[in-house]
């Protein structure tokens, strides 16, 4: 009610206009922030946008529900008496807000589930936004909306209200649903009645159990969105007092339709001249106006005003209805020649609507003849060909022409025909031809820009019988179709019938258009590449091709290569070479391996083969260098050279082949760090821990005044110090060989390595100075070696991987343990190739698995048999990569030299004395021996040996024990000192024997024997010695007792008196008697002295053996 007596209130008013600002509230805050109340409208409304339906009244005036029970409604109440307290705005924004603050105050509730809380708005509304477009005031409008509970539970919402300036226009019609579970969704009714036609922004507020929430609503009125089509009509040339038309769109995209008028432009009225005429009739919805231009003047470079104007009558109205267009029709009418241009302007009724401007231009021409296009452009053309044109020209009147080239064009340029008869009111066609010859630049002089290539040409039409023209002029840019080669001939050289050379040509397209190529008819022994030498190249490009040649024979070769453009012209390159055809070939030239980690080894083979079995060159190919003398039959040798920085072994890398033989060369690659590469990581690695030395060094010698400069002085000697030989092995070498190992992205290297060739075996001890080697013969293979990261690292004995075991003796063992460390970040299984089951290597413990930054330890022994030097690879495979272990060793049989032979006889001792001799034994072996020295008489198996039979009683000739008398007490006859130790390769150690006896015997003895490493017996000596009782004794005669001592125990005899027993000595002398004379029976006797401590001035000689003889 507050609302009608508002809109009949302002209805009655005379003027005004309606402002009306608001602030539209967001989700959260409050509504009450507005600016102006619907109160504080004064625009004038036209009353009959405000009238109310008649289905409207009818409701209105009709009661439909009786109440139960009275009420407020029914008590009696001026609605048209508002206290100004009610409309005061400020009096609504409070009461808004403690509304807000009641519902703002309630309880909600978190939603949480699953240990999820729900955040965020809860419901959602379909559509997102109410949205009443293009409204009508007084009419109703209504919509649907629903509410989807989006929480994770059930949920309840109610209608809070409205933003308060939509309460005169919006209501809502809402039930509750009650509790809503998860995902279901309630329709609300939104009811919107327009009493203005203005913009409307707010929102529908609703509380729900988790908190408040708002959907927004707009409300937008009808309006006028309009546009031209074009800006610009360009009407061309025209003779005077011809009538030419276009048309103009004007477009009205709004819903909301206006009245509009077309006028000149504000400030140029004075300078042309327009009119305006409807056309008769209706278009299929848009609607045709016309507007005429005549009597207009003006210069493109030069406004000349005209004096005689019309003004173009503003009166004229139309209307655009909405989502419609109208065509507006553009006379132009030429009447004095010139250059004419105009500019109108479409004014609009709708003052929201800006007005739309747009212009027309024309030229007009006062001669009967004219060209269309008076600038005949024929883009850019080549030397030497044709290119053509059509020229149109029309008249008014039957006129006779003639068409003329300027002379310095006439080599070049033509007009046919050059004559002819023109019709009134018709066309006629001219064929223009130009053929620009190279010397256009010199015949067209002022025409052509030689720095720019144009050319501007004048032609000209000549109206026969007057004295009038018509010039129209041809443009164009000439330039040059020529294609270069650079070089312009070819020396391939030498060229064996196994590889191919590559030389490289620049084409170079001098043309400032792109032109295709192609190398055409090429022999089969050449190749052109890429694209199999065609191709196309833009303006003044150059393009690098690969002329591969290949000769199929020995000979020499002279060709030209023909290179042709797209316009047929032909480019000649010449080459030549020389074939060769070398004693050897190999199997294959390229050698592709496989990508191998760092520190490992991949392995491929080839054959070097001779082929050349017979001089005849009628069967086959025979080595020789082009046409020159044949090689000879017989075998060839060859030599690899690989540089010392290529990490490839070629193996054998020198050999003879046989005629109709090969031989097996087998290819290594094994990728490293280099070590320059490690030592500059090093220093950068030392530089920067020095720096950061240095900064606490300074820090703290701020505080005591100490000179800086002389903190960093040993930071500079840090480049020298990778110098020292013995860096490489230091902890700063051997971190930075980690780092950058772990560190590696990977490096892809190719090498080619000659194979010098020549006829004749090599001389082993003059080597290859024997042969003519022709460098012409040299066969080339090429090697491809792709690195990578490696997954598994060695990181014992500072990451070598190669286990290098040294000397060790020929049937020892010695045992090396290898640490390898995962350090990629996957599980790693690991397998290992086998090592030779007859070999001397035997791998113990294998790993299975290896957990990311695990490491673990191999176990490796190595046992030679023979004395030679052994290796073996061992794979450690891995699913990515492979570790190669080189493992090597040298079996060597330990040799010793001894002074003494086999037999060491310490000589007469008297009893219970001593005495002592020496013998040396040298190590002649490579390796450091480790020996021991054992006698018989002390061995543990002695005990076992006295079990047998006696030795004495055995004959000497079955004896094999060597143990002779030892001593009463127990302790041995024979001691040696030292009795174990180790001998350095080449030196030598001297052994000490000790004969130290406590009776009279003559058949001391023992067996002493060198033993080297605990179980090999280099060396075996007997021990021999005698004592005797006195020092002067008497030896010969024939034995009286046995030469091994009885066990038994010789018991004393009863007397009191021990009596020396005499010792006799049987002589046996023999007689024999011979045909001859007769010779005497001879024995001997020895008498001796033995040297003792007793008699110690005296000195040990032999008494001269006495000799008795009988004679029979």
């Amino acid at each position: 009610m507050k609302t009608w007596q508002y809109i009949e209130k302002t209805c009655k008013s005379s003027a005004g206009a309606i402002s009306q600002s608001r602030c539209s509230p967001s989700a959260g805050s409050s509504a009450g922030e507005r600016t102006v109340s619907v109160g504080e409208i004064s625009e004038q409304i036209a009353p009959d946008v405000l009238c109310e339906s008649s289905e409207e009244e009818e409701w209105g005036d009709e009661t439909l529900i009786e109440p139960e029970f009275p009420g407020l409604w029914s008590q009696e109440c001026d609605l048209h008496k508002v206290s100004k307290e009610a409309m005061d705005p400020k009096v609504k924004k409070d009461s808004f807000e403690k509304k807000m603050e009641g519902y703002q105050t309630g309880i909600f509730h978190k939603q949480i589930v699953s240990g999820h809380e729900r955040k965020g708005c809860t419901f959602y509304s379909k559509p997102s936004c109410i949205h009443f477009k293009d409204f009508d005031v007084g009419h109703i409008y209504k919509k649907k909306i629903a509410l989807i509970n989006a929480s994770y539970s059930v949920n309840f919402c109610r209608l809070v209200g409205i933003s308060e300036w939509l309460k005169d226009f919006i209501s809502v019609q809402f039930d509750p649903p009650g509790k809503m579970p998860a995902g279901m969704s309630c329709e609300i009714l939104v009811t919107f009645k327009p009493m203005i036609n203005e913009n409307l922004e707010g929102e529908v507020m609703f509380m729900a159990q988790t908190g408040a929430f708002s959907v927004p609503l707009k409300c937008t009125a009808k309006r006028c969105i309009l546009a031209l089509d074009k800006e610009l009509i360009d009407f061309g040339s025209h003779v005077v007092g011809e009538t030419i038309s276009r048309t103009i769109n004007l477009t009205n995209s709004g819903a909301l339709g206006t009245r509009f008028r077309v006028q000149t432009s504000v400030g140029d009225s004075s300078t042309r001249r327009a009119t305006a005429k409807s056309s008769p009739g209706r278009m299929v919805g848009s609607e045709r106006i016309s507007l005429l231009i005549s009597d207009q003047q003006f210069n493109l470079r030069r406004i000349q005003k005209p004096t005689s104007l019309q003004k173009l009558q503003n009166c004229y109205h139309r209307e655009i209805g909405p989502f419609s267009s109208v065509k507006l029709q553009i006379i132009f009418v030429p009447a004095i020649p010139g250059d004419v241009q105009a500019e109108f302007v479409i004014m609009f009724d709708n003052s929201d609507c800006k007005p739309l401007c747009f212009s027309a231009i024309g030229v007009s021409t006062d001669v009967p003849v004219w060209v269309p296009n008076p600038n005949i452009d024929l883009k850019i053309c080549m030397y030497d060909q044709l290119y053509q044109d059509c020229v149109a020209i029309r008249t008014k009147t039957t006129l006779r022409l003639k068409f003329e080239v300027c002379k310095e064009l006439s080599k070049h340029m033509e007009l046919l025909p050059k004559a002819g008869y023109i019709q009134a009111q018709s066309s006629f066609s001219v064929q223009l031809k130009f053929l620009p010859r190279p010397s256009l630049p010199e015949d067209a002089g002022s025409y052509f820009n030689k720095e720019t290539r144009v050319l501007e040409v004048p032609v000209t039409i000549l109206i026969v019988d007057k004295a009038k023209k018509v010039n129209f002029t041809v443009h164009a840019i000439v330039t040059t179709s020529d294609l270069e080669i650079s070089p312009a001939q070819i020396n391939f050289g030498y060229c064996t019938v196994y590889e191919a050379v590559q030389a490289n040509v620049t084409v170079t397209n001098k043309s400032i258009l792109p032109q295709e190529f192609g190398f055409v008819g090429l022999p089969e022994f050449v190749e052109i590449q890429p694209n199999d030498g065609l191709g196309i190249l833009l303006p003044l490009e150059s393009l690098t091709l690969d002329i591969i040649f290949k000769a199929s024979k020995a000979q020499e070769y002279s060709f030209e290569l023909t290179c042709k453009s797209e316009i047929n012209r032909q480019f000649k390159l010449s080459c030549k070479a020389v074939g060769v055809h070398p004693p050897l070939e190999l199997s294959h030239s390229l050698v592709r391996f496989a990508a191998t980690a760092l520190n490992g080894v991949s392995t491929a083979t080839l054959y070097v083969m001779n082929s050349h079995v017979s001089a005849n060159r009628l069967t086959h190919a025979v080595p020789r260098t082009g046409s020159g003398e044949l090689a000879p039959l017989g075998p060839a040798s060859f030599e690899f050279c690989v540089p010392e920085d290529c990490p490839v072994t070629i193996t054998p890398s020198v050999g003879v082949v046989f005629p109709g033989k090969k031989s097996l060369i087998q290819v290594s690659f094994s990728p490293t760090l280099s070590d320059q590469l490690i030592r500059e990581e090093a220093v950068r690695r030392l530089c920067r821990a020095a720096a950061t030395g240095a900064e606490i060094q300074v820090r703290n010698a701020k505080n005591y005044s100490v000179d800086s400069d002389l903190i960093f002085f040993p930071a500079l000697s840090l480049t020298k110090m990778i110098l020292i030989p013995g860096f490489s092995s230091s902890d700063a070498y051997m971190a930075a060989q980690a780092f950058l190992l772990r560190n590696f992205r990977g490096r892809f290297d190719k090498y080619i390595i000659p194979c010098f060739v020549a006829s004749g075996c090599i001389d082993e001890k003059k080597g290859s100075e024997n042969l003519s080697c022709s460098p012409y013969n040299t066969l080339y293979v090429e090697l491809h070696c792709p690195a990578v990261a490696p997954s598994l690292v060695v990181t014992s004995d500072n990451g070598e991987n190669t286990v290098n075991f040294g000397d060790v003796a020929v049937g020892h063992r010695m045992i090396k343990r290898i640490t390898v460390q995962n350090i990629s970040p996957e599980k790693m299984e690991l397998g290992f190739s086998v090592l030779n089951p007859n070999g001397p290597f035997l791998l113990v413990r294998p790993v299975g698995m290896l957990e990311p930054g695990e490491n673990e330890t191999l176990i490796i022994y190595f046992c030679p048999n023979e004395n030679k030097w052994f290796f073996e690879m061992l794979d450690i495979q891995t699913a990515k990569t492979n570790l190669t272990l080189r493992i090597t060793g040298h079996g060597v049989t330990p040799s010793t030299v001894c002074s003494v032979e086999e037999v060491l006889n310490m000589g007469y001792v008297i009893a219970r004395e001593k005495v002592t001799s020496t013998f040396k034994i040298q190590n002649t072996s490579t390796l450091t021996l480790r020996y021991s020295i054992q006698l018989d008489s002390l061995s543990s198996t002695r005990d076992k040996d006295r079990q047998r039979l006696p030795s004495f009683i055995t004959s000497s000739l079955q004896r094999t024990e060597f143990v002779g008398t030892q001593n009463y007490s127990g302790l041995s006859v024979f001691s040696i000192f030292p009795t174990e130790g180790e001998i350095v390769a080449g030196k030598s150690q001297d052994f000490t024997v000790t004969f130290s006896p406590d009776h009279e015997s003559l058949y001391y003895s023992d067996c002493l024997k060198v033993v080297l490493f605990g179980k090999d017996t280099a060396h075996t000596i007997h021990l021999k010695g005698a004592a005797r009782a006195r020092p002067v004794f008497v030896a010969g005669g024939a034995p009286l007792d046995v030469p091994v001592e009885s066990l038994a125990v010789t018991l004393p005899r009863s007397s009191p008196e021990l009596q020396e027993p005499v010792k006799s000595i049987l002589l046996i002398l023999e007689y024999i008697k011979g045909e001859s004379s007769a010779a005497p029976a001879v024995t001997e006797l020895e008498v001796g002295a033995i040297q003792s401590a007793q008699f110690a001035s005296k000195k040990v000689k032999r008494i001269k053996s006495a000799v008795l003889w009988q004679a029979l």
